[in-house]
């Protein structure tokens, strides 16, 4: 009955034992995600500046066009050639915009890229530290100064 007794008792503290690196492993994992949507966050908020940048250049493009329209018919000076060269200009940096736009409203419109993005470098970091980690072993013995003298 006492071996009975005494297994169950080291059942009991074998899944004490696993619960408790497994609340660990929670622990550690949760402050992983945290980190993850810190990052992601963080990503968001990049972007946020740069959309409003893509707004002023867009509004700067809509000036340029309406300025050079005033030129063309204000001054005689102004070539047609130099105005056609000025457009195309603008137009080339119109199509600029709207690739960054589209590129912002792609990234806008699916954030799990960002997430998957920073879900891909802590699971790189995770397995570089488990396979630190099972690479360990004990150091070899150092050798008694007894049998040196045998």
């Amino acid at each position: 009955m006492k071996t009975l007794k005494d297994l169950l008792v080291a059942m009991i503290n074998a899944t004490l034992i696993l619960v408790a690196i497994c609340l660990f492993f929670l622990w550690r994992l949760s402050d992983s995600a945290e980190r993850v949507v810190a990052s992601f966050a963080q990503n968001l908020q990049i972007v946020e500046p740069l959309e409003t940048k893509v707004d002023g250049l867009r509004d700067e493009v809509a000036n340029l066009r309406s300025d050079l329209a005033a030129i063309s018919l204000d001054s005689s000076a102004l070539t047609t050639q130099a105005t056609e060269r000025l457009q195309s200009r603008a137009n080339a940096l119109q199509l600029e915009l709207e690739g960054i736009n589209s590129s912002l409203a792609r990234l806008a419109d699916t954030p799990e890229t960002l997430m998957q993005a920073a879900l891909d470098d802590v699971a790189t970091r995770v397995s570089g530290r488990v396979g630190a980690l099972a690479s360990c072993y004990a150091p070899d013995p150092a050798p008694d100064a007894s049998s040196a003298s045998d």
